[in-house]
C-alpha cells in the first residue's frame, strides 16, 4: 500500500483506473495544508511558544519528503563550523532514524550528537554538558518549537518540488510560499540536475528576495570492504560488474552515481527509505545473488551502519560502501560569511 500511494504522489502511476485514488489523496492534502497552517498561526500568534535557546541555532531542512542530502550536508555544515567559524558545535537529531545517527557520529566523532524528540531540551543539554556555543538542528525547517538563527533549506535540482502538491498527494511538506522563512537554498545533487537553476532562483527570489543560494553534489571518496575492513580507490570500481543494495530516499541517484564511475550494475535491489532489515529481507538478497554473476554486493553508509549493527552477513559474497561526502560547488563564500555574521551581532 505504501509503494502504491508514493506512486500516486509522484505521478508514476497515472490514468483513469488511478484518478479515484488521486482525487482522495488530493482531498486529504486540503486537510493536511489547512492543518499545518493553522498550525503556523497558533505559533504566530503566541499560543505556540516557540523557545530559544542558549546556543546558536542553524536549521538544515528540506520542503519535500524523500532525500535531498540532509545528512551529508549536516556532517559537512558541522565540519565549516568547526574548521572555518572556529566554534563548538553539537548535532540535534530527532532519533528515530538510529541508522542516520550512527553515521553522524561515525563521520564527526568528536562533536556531540544528541538524539531525541525533544530537540528544545536536547539544545540546552549541548550549552550545559558539552559547553557547545551552536546547534545544528536536523531536519528543522518543520520543527517550530525552536527559534533558530539561520535556516538552510535544501532543494533536490533533480526533482525540486514534484507535481507541486502537497503530501500526501505530492510530496511537498509545506507550500513553497513557506520558504519565506529561509535564508539559505542549497540546490543539492547539481551534477545530475535537470531543473533549470537561473529559472528556479528567479521563482524563490520572487518568493523570498533575501535568499542565498548555494550549489552541492554527492563527492565519491572511496570504497570500503566491510569483511576485510579495509579501503579502495573509487578507481577500483571502472568495468566492475557490482550488486547495488540500498534503502534511501534516493535510491536513483545512486545507482547514476555508480553508474558514473564506470561500474556496471547488475541489479539494484531497492529496499524503502530507513528500512529496518530482517533476516528475511537477507534470504531473499541471498536468492536473487545466486542468480546472477558480479564482483561484489555495493551499498551506502547508512546501509552498512545497519547491516553491521544487525551482525548481518550475505553469505561469502564481498560487500563494499561507497563513502560519500557533501561537496559545495558554489556559493561556499557567501556560506560562510553569513555563519560569521551569526557571531558578530550584539550579544553573540
Amino acid at each position: 500500500m505504501r509503494d502504491l500511494i508514493y506512486s500516486l504522489m509522484t505521478d508514476r502511476k497515472n490514468g483513469a483506473l488511478f484518478a479515484p485514488l488521486k482525487a482522495i489523496l488530493w482531498a486529504v492534502s486540503l486537510l493536511y495544508g489547512a492543518a499545518i497552517a493553522i498550525r503556523a498561526l497558533l505559533y504566530k500568534a503566541g499560543i505556540f511558544k516557540a523557545h530559544r535557546a542558549p546556543v546558536k541555532v542553524i536549521s538544515v531542512g528540506n520542503l519535500t519528503l524523500g532525500g535531498t542530502g540532509k545528512t551529508p550536508f549536516v556532517i559537512h555544515l558541522a565540519k565549516i563550523l568547526k574548521k572555518d567559524i572556529k566554534r563548538d558545535t553539537s548535532v540535534l537529531i530527532r532519533g528515530y532514524g538510529w541508522d542516520e545517527t550512527a553515521m553522524l557520529k561515525n563521520s564527526l566523532p568528536e562533536t556531540p550528537i544528541l538524539a531525541r524528540e525533544d530537540r528544545v531540551d536536547s539544545a540546552h543539554k549541548a550549552s550545559r554538558l558539552y559547553g557547545c556555543d551552536t546547534a545544528v538542528l536536523d531536519d528543522g525547517f518543520q520543527y517550530w518549537e525552536l527559534k533558530r538563527d539561520l535556516e538552510i533549506v535544501l532543494v533536490d535540482s533533480r526533482n525540486p518540488f514534484g507535481n507541486g502538491a502537497l503530501f500526501p498527494r505530492g510530496v511537498l511538506r509545506e507550500p513553497k510560499s513557506a520558504l519565506r522563512r529561509a535564508d539559505v537554498i542549497v540546490f543539492t545533487k547539481v551534477d545530475k540536475k535537470l531543473a533549470d537553476l537561473n529559472a528556479l532562483r528567479s521563482e524563490l527570489k520572487s518568493i523570498n528576495p533575501g535568499l542565498i543560494f548555494l550549489e552541492a553534489r554527492h563527492r565519491p571518496l572511496y570504497l570500503y570492504d566491510m569483511k576485510l575492513k579495509k579501503n579502495q580507490e573509487i578507481a577500483f570500481l571502472k568495468d566492475k560488474k557490482v550488486m547495488l543494495l540500498s534503502s534511501i530516499g534516493d535510491p536513483k541517484y545512486f545507482k547514476e552515481m555508480v553508474k558514473g564511475l564506470g561500474a556496471n550494475i547488475v541489479a539494484h535491489l531497492i529496499f524503502k527509505d530507513h528500512h529496518d532489515y530482517k533476516k528475511k529481507d537477507i534470504d531473499n538478497i541471498i536468492k536473487v545473488c545466486a542468480e546472477r554473476k558480479f564482483d561484489f554486493i555495493l551499498t551506502t553508509e547508512k546501509d552498512a551502519v545497519k547491516l553491521s549493527r544487525l551482525g548481518l552477513s550475505i553469505a561469502s559474497h564481498t560487500v563494499m560502501v561507497i563513502v560519500v561526502d557533501m561537496e559545495i560547488t558554489s556559493g561556499r563564500e557567501s556560506l560562510v560569511a553569513r555563519l560569521h555574521s551569526l557571531y558578530s551581532r550584539k550579544g553573540a
